[in-house]
């Protein structure tokens, strides 16, 4: 095909097409291969509707391309196509499934024997003088089986005893209900040794298994018991024996609302031993009114100074008199005057005291008078006054 020809095709069909017809149909043979021809370059520009789609060129971008930083890839030998990156292969998430813990078994019921309070519960206020009811049950809490039990209940060591220089124990009285009525134990408090347990075994009784046995009781701390803290404690005891099988405790809270109270008291007088006593001066309020007041006083000092009543003198001034007072120990190990010397002595007169108190003997360490009251058998909370002594 001649070049004349196509330039006239060439106004009609688009030039690509015909470059394209010319190379298949007219370029030369050799040895029956096929050749492409080198045709001439030619422009050419599409004319609207001889069927092309006319197209708008874009216009150019002019925003600077953004520098990139290529990774360097490993130099390929001579004569070979560069190695392709291999891609990073996709991490999968551990479908493996968690292994459940371990299902915890029920926990089974424990056996022994089980103690319950009933009409006392924790931090339950006890007025003391006043009576206070309650009951305890024993329960058998085993599968299978029998059990025998002495039911015991006392007062463990007590911070609020009166008597605090051997045991702790509170005062007063303890009952419990038998077929025949009501009989007194021998004692509230547990005391010091192990006599306490042995207590239940009159009232001893057999448990099936599952079975519960309820003993009533009631109980009066006696008005000389200061307020404080008290653990009631219910034993299960083998009958006939010390052995404790099981035990619970109640804690509850004794008070006093008839307790006396120091309300002020005076700086005691220098002590001159074997001469001049210290006088002093203090006052006495009670909810209950002065007319059943009497006043306390005792020496307080450690017992290896070997002071003895014979060494000590307490008086108290009534209108403007002295009178003097026998001085005995306590059971606290102090000296002084018993309330109950004092008993109709104060009585109806005001409630501020004057005392004095001498030593023939000198002390070989400081001396606390310990000032209080009683009122009815309630006793107020002592004040300590600390005279100086001289010799």
């Amino acid at each position: 095909m001649n070049a004349s020809v196509i330039a006239r095709i060439a106004k009609i069909v688009p030039l690509a097409v015909v470059a394209a017809a010319g190379v298949a149909a007219c370029g030369p043979t050799n040895g029956g291969s096929s050749v492409a021809a080198s045709a001439p370059s030619v422009s050419s520009s599409a004319t609207p509707g001889a069927g092309a789609v006319p197209t708008t060129p874009a216009p150019a971008d002019t925003t600077p391309a953004a520098p990139t930083t290529a990774t360097p890839a490993a130099e390929a030998p001579a004569g070979q196509a560069p190695a392709a990156v291999p891609a990073k292969a996709d991490v999968k998430a551990d479908t493996k499934p968690t292994a459940k813990p371990p299902t915890k078994a029920p926990a089974k019921p424990a056996g022994g024997i089980g103690i319950t309070f009933n009409g006392l519960h924790q931090g339950q206020k006890i007025q003391v003088g006043n009576q206070v009811s309650f009951s305890v049950t024993w329960k058998n809490n085993d599968a299978t089986g029998t059990r025998s039990v002495a039911p015991v209940v006392a007062t463990q060591q007590y911070e609020g005893a009166q008597c605090q220089r051997i045991l702790s124990m509170a005062k007063g009285t303890l009952e419990r209900k038998d077929t025949s009525g009501w009989k007194a134990m021998p004692s509230l408090s547990q005391g010091g040794g192990t006599d306490y347990t042995g207590t239940g075994n009159d009232a001893a009784f057999t448990l099936a298994a599952g079975e519960s046995r309820t003993v009533e009781y009631r109980m009066v701390l006696d008005t000389s018991n200061h307020p404080g803290r008290l653990l009631i404690e219910a034993d299960a005891v083998t009958p006939s024996t010390h052995q404790v099988l099981t035990k619970g405790t109640v804690t509850t809270s004794v008070i006093d609302s008839h307790r006396p109270t120091v309300a002020s008291a005076t700086k005691p007088t220098p002590l001159v031993t074997g001469t001049t006593p210290t006088e002093f001066t203090f006052n006495i309020t009670s909810p209950d009114g002065p007319h059943r007041l009497r006043p306390t006083v005792y020496l307080s000092l450690p017992s290896s100074q070997g002071l003895t009543g014979q060494d000590v003198t307490v008086e108290a001034k009534i209108g403007n008199e002295w009178k003097s007072f026998e001085v005995t120990e306590d059971c606290n190990g102090r000296l002084g005057v018993a309330p109950a010397q004092l008993d109709g002595m104060m009585n109806g007169n005001p409630i501020t005291y004057t005392f004095r108190v001498g030593l023939k003997r000198t002390p070989t360490a400081p001396v606390g008078i310990e000032v209080g009251a009683a009122s009815d058998g309630h006793y107020s909370a002592a004040t300590t006054l600390h005279p100086t002594i001289q010799h």
